[in-house]
């Protein structure tokens, strides 16, 4: 599942267009269930969607309800990131154990600390961003994105299995990525010029 909102309806009523959250990028769907969905223009969604299809349409649309949570002081795991959550950890947040993103959305950022392992399932997404650190390994099993950009950071190895994207850096600044990075499946793969490995 990934997580996004109704942009288009067309006239069939049963297709249109989504546009993921963390991406912005634009898919179309097709779903004969969706008049009985409830969803319309800018309705926050839950979606299947193969991204190796050509073009990737999305399917089985279902409405949802997002929640938001800020980490600021220093909690202990493990911490589970379900559908339609966004998980901040910022400003002297720190989680000491695992982080399981299961179609949801997680954030380390400022000074934001993951000491331990984070695993992304199910379309989930995990951003790591202006001076944010995960210590642990990370394993992107089943993730729609996956970035780490503008002074973020990662001090363990990076597995991903399977993913729609992997970005390190982008215009905003380079991300630094300390131990291993293992590609098994992926649609894209962006590494910028200010990102450093093994550094």
């Amino acid at each position: 599942m990934a997580l996004g909102k109704v942009t288009t309806i067309n006239s069939d009523n049963i297709s249109g267009t989504i546009t993921e959250d963390e991406s912005g990028q634009t898919y179309g769907f097709s779903d004969k269930d969706f008049p009985s969905s409830g969803l319309q223009v800018n309705s926050p969604c839950t979606y299947e969607i193969n991204y190796a299809d050509t073009p990737p349409i999305a399917t089985k649309l279902a409405a949802y309800t997002p929640t938001e949570t800020d980490i600021t002081t220093p909690v202990s795991g493990p911490i589970t990131v379900n559908s339609g959550e966004t998980l901040r950890v910022k400003n002297g947040g720190v989680i000491t154990g695992s982080v399981v993103v299961n179609n949801g959305n997680l954030f380390v950022q400022g000074t934001g600390q993951v000491n331990g392992g984070v695993t992304i399932n199910a379309e989930g997404s995990v951003i790591v961003e202006n001076g944010g650190v995960i210590t642990g390994t990370v394993v992107v099993s089943s993730g729609s994105a996956f970035k780490i950009k503008n002074g973020g950071m990662i001090r363990g190895n990076i597995d991903v299995t399977k993913a729609n994207r992997v970005i390190i850096g982008d215009a905003d600044g380079g991300g630094a990525v300390y131990g291993a990075l293992t590609i098994d499946r992926i649609r894209k793969v962006i590494i910028t010029a200010t990102s450093k490995f093994n550094c």
